[in-house]
């Protein structure tokens, strides 16, 4: 059953939440009585508020959620229909996160989605006891391991699996139009940046971004399920004794390809360069293994490595990619020129074009 669409909080009134909570099977007989809400994180492509609930009676159903809605940007709108951002997650939710029963991510009172129009709705568990890595504290060798070893099971559940391919939102097609149209970005994205590389850095980008459609085309069994922003924002550790001690978010990016994606671009995004090659081979060796243990046996150690080494070249063609089409001002200028830094000498540490073959 679709509810009505909520594009604004003044649309998230009373009685919005008690056809959400009634629709969801959390509310008995019950209503919502009052709420309050609060701006909560989201992100530029995306608003996303914090609801506490009060209730009228006794009722099981959630203290506080968080409702996620669309960006009041017309451009922003725009791009997530164009990349199918905000269908991405709303499907994640509506077809694979019922099938990941051991995973830890939130759970989701309300999925819906009008593609026609762009609107959508997510409202999620409010989880506690949880706390994000931040910029300015990147996470420890053991919080690495602790979400590579989450994201392993999360792997592990789809692996090569043909359950995915029955979902046409996950069609490869629309994964190799995305990168198809990532070379046309390289002499915006030089012009903008290149003062601030190394020359076999540029060579890098030269070599690889031309090349975004053919590496894509490239991708091979195994598979998994891949997060896609896999990164330490996009992770919760928790704090508590009765939290889990990782919980994944934010699946706006979702697709299927090869597992070593996910790996590459956290350990580069996440962890300055010095410390990702000091931790590296021990943070993928604990995720190898994990992965044995859930029952994974055509992925051994050397597939494993050489998956996360080409792996690298995801982040490399995708800030190549978008890069230049972010605003220009003096904190986003800083932060992509350390970012890009990163990927490139993750991509060469690795020697990542010649393990994919592109050189």
């Amino acid at each position: 059953m679709t509810i009505k669409f909520a594009s604004t909080p003044d649309e998230m009134t009373p009685e919005w939440f008690t056809s959400l909570l009634q629709n969801a099977g959390l509310l008995g007989s019950g209503h919502v009585e009052n709420v309050s809400l609060v701006p909560f994180g989201g992100g530029v492509m995306t608003n996303m508020v914090r609801a506490s609930l009060s209730y009228s009676g006794t009722t099981d159903a959630p203290a506080s959620m968080l409702v996620k809605y669309p960006s009041s940007d017309e451009g922003n709108l725009l791009i997530a229909q164009v990349t199918g951002l905000y269908e991405f997650e709303v499907r994640f939710y509506q077809d694979i996160a019922p099938k990941l029963t051991d995973a830890s991510i939130p759970k989701a009172y309300l999925a819906q989605i009008d593609e026609k129009s762009g609107r959508f709705n997510l409202a999620l568990e409010d989880l506690s006891g949880i706390t994000q890595a931040g910029e300015k504290s990147p996470p420890s060798a053991d919080q690495c391991i602790a979400v590579f070893r989450e994201l392993a099971g999360f792997q592990a559940a789809f692996w090569n699996s043909p359950v995915l391919a029955e979902f046409n939102w996950l069609a490869p097609q629309r994964t190799q139009q995305y990168f198809d149209a990532f070379p046309a970005a390289l002499e915006p994205f030089l012009n903008r940046y290149a003062t601030g590389l190394s020359a076999e850095q540029i060579e890098l980008f030269k070599t690889v971004m031309p090349n975004a459609g053919k590496w894509v085309r490239s991708w091979q069994a195994p598979t998994a399920l891949q997060h896609g922003e896999f990164r330490s924002a996009n992770v919760l550790f928790g704090t508590s004794a009765d939290a889990p001690p990782v919980t994944l978010i934010d699946f706006q990016t979702v697709r299927v390809g090869p597992p070593g994606v996910d790996l590459a671009y956290f350990m580069a995004c996440s962890l300055p360069t010095e410390e990702r090659r000091k931790i590296e081979r021990d943070v993928i060796t604990a995720y190898h293994q994990e992965l044995v243990k859930a029952g994974v046996k055509d992925f051994d150690w050397d597939a494993c490595w050489k998956s996360y080494c080409e792996g690298a070249l995801y982040g490399v063609i995708f800030y190549g990619g978008v890069a230049a089409q972010v605003e220009s001002n003096e904190h986003n200028d800083k932060l992509l020129a350390d970012l890009i830094q990163k990927l490139a000498n993750m991509a060469l540490d690795l020697d990542s074009i010649k393990i994919a073959g592109l050189g």
